[in-house]
């Protein structure tokens, strides 16, 4: 075997010990995300006052439902304001919100500096509009939403009672729906969050592990956000520089499975690359930045164990990555058996033997998370059926069109400047199959 060969097998060896140790860890998350999730609060008296800030760019198609929407939310109306934010709107928006009646800040005016760019801009503006550090004497949470969204009329009732029975954390989430699923696209994206809800993020939560924060549909201690400068984020994916931000100051971010948002996919290819190709730039960005505070914390303080879950999931790589690597992996190993047998060193049979068996174990992995964890998530969470071919064909589409945007974020990394809007045109949840659970 040529040294040219070695070094290959080398290289594809560690990459097939990194994958397969990613794997083995979510597998052993999934172990926790089984059985009826219960509740571990209960329900309590309205007393928590909320902020709900909506964040809206151009969303004439949608946010006139989405009001109509936020308008059942079940809660004492004194606690709690919704205000839409109209940031740079040239469509009907604004107008749409003062038919509604609803309250609105509009980026527009220009009275602050705008600080950094898209989404966290125009909410960073909102929160210098409505008062700022003076919000806290108002507020207890910030909740975030965005155009497109529809939520459980519950939701503030179910997020009081647990941030008072969990002794007020920094930060919570709740469940990540689809609006729509029609097409094999967007139905791809609510098989993978229907999976990462259950076998990601509720099992973390049962493990006291810090829960990912999702861009909508979540709560943030309006204290805590102030006294770290509000929403003056330097990426484009603010929610998980807020996450990172919280976890290096040991803060909790919680999950919660009982309420749901409802988001719209894309189901349109070059609106979904380019959606995922902006959260893959920020993620990369995010993970590059927070590698060496981590690291440091990691040998420094307590909650190893938490440091360790943040930095894999900094660094997971989407699983289409991970399973094309299993894949060359096996293709690499076998040819070399096939051909090149009677040139092997030592060295050479020891790496293609570790890189087959460690492949074809990992493929098991992915095997068992696919078809037995999905197909439970499925079930248990909502009322989709599990048509096992559709589902699949649809799972392909979404991770391997990640794929390329997760190469061009990689590259891109350090262009934070861009933000991309995504089109948003659905006004009611709509599902090929029957309809999922409401809450």
């Amino acid at each position: 075997m040529g040294l040219v060969a070695e070094i290959f097998l080398g290289v594809l060896g560690i990459l097939t010990l990194y994958v397969y140790g990613l794997t083995l860890y979510y597998v052993f998350l999934t172990f926790f995300g089984f059985k009826k999730a219960k509740r571990d609060y209960e329900i309590v008296e309205d007393q928590t006052k909320f902020l709900i800030l909506v964040a809206a760019h151009n969303e004439e198609k949608v946010i006139g439902s989405t009001i109509d929407n936020l308008r059942n939310i079940k809660y004492r109306k004194d606690l709690y304001d919704i205000y839409i934010v109209n940031d740079n709107s040239s469509d009907r928006t604004g107008e749409i919100c003062r038919e509604k009646g609803i309250k609105t800040v509009d980026t527009s005016e220009k009275l602050f500096p705008r600080e950094g760019v898209g989404k966290p801009a125009g909410l960073q503006y909102a929160l210098r509009y409505l008062g700022f550090e003076k919000l806290t004497e108002k507020y207890d949470c910030l909740m975030i939403l965005d155009a497109d969204n529809h939520i459980d009329p519950d939701v503030l009732r179910e997020l009081n009672s647990q941030y008072i029975a969990k002794n007020k954390p920094e930060a919570i989430q709740i469940y990540l729906d689809s609006k729509n699923s029609n097409s094999s696209l967007s139905l791809g994206y609510a098989m993978s969050y229907y999976y990462t809800n259950r076998f990601f993020q509720l099992a973390k939560y049962r493990l006291g592990l810090p829960n990912a924060i999702g861009g909508t549909g979540f709560i943030v201690r309006l204290d805590y956000l102030m006294k770290h400068g509000g929403f003056s984020f330097r990426s484009l994916t603010e929610d998980l520089e807020l996450e990172m931000e919280i976890v290096r100051d040991n803060g909790r971010i919680l999950w919660n499975h009982f309420v749901r948002i409802y988001d719209e996919k894309p189901d349109n290819f070059k609106i979904s690359l380019k959606q995922r190709t902006r959260w893959s730039q920020g993620h990369w960005f995010v993970a590059f930045t927070n590698f060496k505070p981590m690291v440091k914390k990691l040998f420094t303080e307590k909650g190893k164990f938490k440091i360790i879950d943040q930095l894999i999931y900094l660094f997971g790589m989407t699983r289409a990555v991970q399973v094309s690597l299993v894949l060359i992996g096996l293709l690499v190993s076998l040819g070399y058996g096939l051909f090149n047998n009677s040139i092997y060193t030592t060295i050479g049979e020891y790496a293609v033997t570790w890189i087959f068996g460690a492949s074809v174990i990992t493929l098991m992995m992915y095997l068992y998370q696919f078809v037995f964890c999905m197909y439970y998530a499925i079930k248990v969470d909502t009322k989709h059926k599990f048509r096992f071919f559709h589902i699949t064909y649809s799972v392909f589409i979404y991770a391997y069109t990640f794929l390329y945007a997760q190469i061009v974020g990689l590259i891109k990394w350090r262009q934070q400047h861009t933000w991309v809007k995504t089109e948003h045109n659905k006004t009611e949840i709509e599902h090929k199959q029957v309809p999922v659970k409401q809450r």
